[in-house]
């Protein structure tokens, strides 16, 4: 599996844990969403090394 990829979904859990578990009220807890969305392009898109 790429590597971007596995980010992605690690930065996606997070997200999920800090926006619906702990429900913290900044928009600071979505910065894991947009990160986990373009690694998640980038895996799926990129150029496969392996």
């Amino acid at each position: 599996m790429h590597p971007a990829t596995l980010l992605a979904i690690l930065s996606l859990v997070v997200w999920v844990i800090l926006a619906f578990v702990v429900a913290i009220p900044s928009g600071w807890v979505h910065v894991p969403l947009g990160f986990g969305c373009v690694l998640l392009v980038r895996g799926l898109v990129g150029q496969r090394t392996d």
